[in-house]
């Protein structure tokens, strides 16, 4: 489960960084955008206070030349004092203005210009004040010339007043609209940061629940391995145990309690699991611990235990270092119990004794058949040979009779006991393989059968054969077995066609080795046109002492193909028959084609 755990950490990681940036990236744009609003609102302001101030300015300009008319009428001072009033307030304007329009070039510009202005003006009515012409009256020259040059200046300082006026409204035109632009699109994007918001919360909740549920199911699947470990644990009788080299606590399974003959979790008070451990094999405990610890991976480890009900169980264990960035270095262990095993191998060795034994027995009943029976027989044969010799004319046609059937009895008898030697030869010979060519094995036992092969006028039909690893004198023996037996069942008056094939083949590919034990094999076939069989008797023909054929139709004692399967089968190989009466019969013999050297051990 732990490789689904990282990947879906690394997926909520990615989904987490990928939200936080995208709910960062809309919100600096919101920011950005409430900044631009905020700023455009203060410039509308500005702009605003920028018209007022020109607006003050223009009435404190008209009311500074009404009180200057009016004095210069009614030559009352309160309007003199009037004027000096204004035109404190318009010096004060012109420097508030001067500070409100310093963004503008343009306004400054023209600010400068009306300050140039307003000191000429005031330049011209301090000349005119001064000046003698106000006791006069209006009729003098001078006057009037001052009085129009100061309606001039007037109408200046306004038309300047009045284009500074509308720079501004200009500029609170552009400045509404952008105002206007900003204020549009703030609760699109303060919805759309809240949409955003709600659909990664949405794709959140849902991604949750997946996880929840993925979970769920990984939990379940958990449990269950869990309950099914616990009870691999009980039906294979192993425990398992875990132990922190960081902090010296060692944990068992449960299962490991119940081998100690405990049901809970619990050792007796005071005792540890060495305290359990055959007195003779603590040491040799302790001893592959320690090779553990330092850093050994130990394997099937043998020690006895005396369990809390006082019985000896012998225990299997293997431990191996466990690395890990939480917990440390960790001892992680397997103990089975294998005392019954431990009793099925006293058995078996009791029964290989028994075995060697009766293989001895065996090896004196081949001596017994090869010496002892063998010379009562001999004497036998010879008797029956002065018989025949000496005395056959003596005995009567009933006895001659009985002379050639024990003849002929000694004689069978004779090859039988050769057959079940031969026989027993291929069974326990020492199975010495080295190379051969099996072309000239299969020349040897031709070279054997030339006398037969001559008389049946038999034709030979074969291809060249592999070198392979195996035991020389039982290939040509298998040859010689195969190709003797398609030479006795020969139809009459038909000479004999025997035709040995072969070829690689692949075990996959071949319908007869359903069990095959490697993967490619020799094939070599024995096909002849002889009699054949029945298919039916294809796998009894091999069994010992089996024939077919009465004794009197064929000679044999049903041995020769139960030497060749046997032999077969040293060389981890298989044979098939396949036959049809009258038809003829085929031999196919499958040897291993590549094999590791211990195959045969």
């Amino acid at each position: 489960m732990l490789p689904i755990k990282l990947k879906y950490s690394k997926y909520h990681k990615v989904i987490f960084i990928l939200s936080v940036f995208v709910l960062l990236f809309i919100g600096s744009i919101t920011f950005n955008h409430l900044k631009k609003t905020n700023q455009s609102s203060q410039l509308v302001m500005h702009t605003y206070e920028v018209g007022m101030k020109l607006e003050e300015l223009l009435s404190h300009v008209k009311d500074s030349e009404i009180n200057i008319r009016s004095f210069s009428i009614l030559k009352d001072s309160t309007y003199l004092l009037l004027f000096n009033s204004s035109e404190l307030q318009i010096d004060t304007l012109f420097s508030k203005i001067k500070i409100l329009t310093s963004d503008s070039k343009i306004q400054q510009d023209n600010l400068q210009d009306i300050i140039e202005i307003v000191k000429k003006r005031n330049d011209n009515i301090a000349n005119y004040l001064t000046s003698t012409s106000l006791e006069v009256g209006f009729n003098d020259d001078y006057f009037r010339y001052r009085f129009n040059e100061n309606n001039n200046l007037l109408v200046k300082i306004r038309k300047n007043i009045n284009l500074m006026i509308n720079v501004e409204k200009d500029n609170l035109q552009f400045r509404n609209e952008n105002y206007s632009d900003y204020k549009y699109l703030t609760p699109i994007l303060t919805l759309g940061i809240l949409l955003v918001s709600l659909l990664l919360l949405i794709l959140t909740y849902i991604k949750i629940n997946m996880d929840i549920e993925t979970l769920r199911k990984s939990n379940t699947k958990l449990s269950k391995a869990q309950f099914l470990s616990k009870q691999a644990e009980i039906l294979s009788k192993f425990g398992t145990w875990d132990w922190n080299l960081v902090n010296n606590e060692v944990s068992y399974s449960d299962n490991l309690y119940r081998i100690l003959g405990f049901e809970r979790q619990n050792f007796e008070p005071g005792k540890t699991f060495n305290d359990y451990v055959h007195p003779e094999d603590r040491a040799k405990l302790e001893q592959k611990t320690e090779s553990i610890r330092n850093g050994q991976e130990i394997n099937n480890f043998y020690f006895r235990i005396i369990d809390a009900h006082g019985q000896t169980k012998h225990l299997r264990a293997s431990g191996k270092i466990f690395e890990n960035q939480l917990t440390g270095r960790t001892i992680l262990g397997l103990t089975a119990d294998v005392t019954a095993e431990h009793v099925q191998i006293l058995k078996i060795n009791e029964r290989n004794m028994e075995l060697e034994q009766h293989v001895k027995e065996l090896d004196e009943f081949n001596h017994l058949v090869s010496h002892d029976l063998q010379e009562p027989l001999r004497k036998i044969e010879t008797f029956i040979s002065l018989l025949d010799n000496k005395e056959l004319n003596n005995l009567s046609d009933f006895g001659k009779g009985y002379v050639i059937k024990i003849s002929k009895a000694s004689s069978r008898m004779r090859k039988l006991i050769n057959d079940m030697l031969e026989y027993s030869r291929t069974s326990r010979a020492d199975k010495n393989y080295e190379k051969i060519d099996l072309t000239s094995s299969l020349y040897d036992s031709l070279m054997e059968l030339s006398h037969t092969i001559e008389v049946k006028k038999a034709i030979i039909n074969q291809v060249s054969l592999p070198t392979i690893d195996a035991i020389e004198f039982q290939m040509q023996q298998l040859f010689t077995n195969l190709i003797s037996n398609s030479l006795k069942y020969t139809k009459e008056n038909v000479a004999p066609v025997i035709d040995i094939t072969y070829r690689k083949v692949i075990a996959l590919e071949e319908s007869l080795l359903k069990l095959s034990t490697a993967d490619k094999y020799h094939k070599i076939t024995i096909a002849d046109g002889g009699i054949g069989f029945e298919q039916e008797y294809s796998e009894e023909i091999f069994k010992l002492f089996n024939r077919l054929h009465g004794k009197t139709e064929y000679e044999g004692t049903g041995v020769g193909l139960a030497i060749c399967k046997k032999i077969v089968e040293n060389h981890r190989g298989y044979i098939f028959a396949k036959s049809s009466p009258n038809l003829g019969s085929e031999f196919i013999i499958y040897i291993p084609y590549e094999y590791s050297e211990d195959i045969y051990q």
